[in-house]
């Protein structure tokens, strides 16, 4: 009798929505996913007036679709932190302290590049609507494919 072993992907926690966040100067990219953390889509661009109010916004945003994990992308580039990524964390440090959820936080380094030839790449014309959402679904995907303990490999015997 001959055996085989094949790769099974097993979810290690329970299926979870979850909120991807690429933080700008001017505007704010949201993508989710679905339940079943296998695809990430474009969600909603907000305007970035204030941190107090894109804080109150997110959190909003978090209720309405019953959110369970936040990540954001980090701007750290090959020379290191800029003031960019002071922001970023600011914000971090903000939303963390008025919702109980984690926030993990990603390397988002080129997501906005990418993100403008991929919606060059499907004939966008009006890029800049959804280029921060991209850069956000960009981040969120790369979570979903990459992160350690997002799913475990268990492998069977048949």
């Amino acid at each position: 009798m001959v055996r085989s072993r094949s790769a099974v992907r097993v979810r290690a926690t329970a299926p979870m929505k979850i909120l991807s966040i690429d933080y700008g100067k001017k505007r704010i990219g949201l993508a989710v996913c679905d339940e079943s953390e296998t695809l990430a889509s474009r969600f909603l661009t907000l305007e970035n007036k204030s941190l107090r109010k894109s804080v109150e916004e997110i959190k909003k945003i978090i209720s309405k679709e019953n959110i369970k994990k936040i990540v954001v992308g980090v701007p750290v580039g090959f020379k290191g932190e800029s003031e960019q990524t002071g922001k970023v964390r600011k914000f971090i440090g903000e939303l963390s302290k008025s919702i109980d959820l984690p926030i993990i936080e990603i390397n988002e380094i080129f997501t906005s590049k990418i993100a403008e030839e991929n919606l060059i790449k499907a004939g966008m014309k009006d890029i800049k609507k959804v280029i921060d959402q991209e850069a956000a679904r960009i981040i969120l995907q790369d979570y979903l494919e990459k992160a350690p303990n997002h799913e475990s490999r268990i492998t069977n015997q048949e």
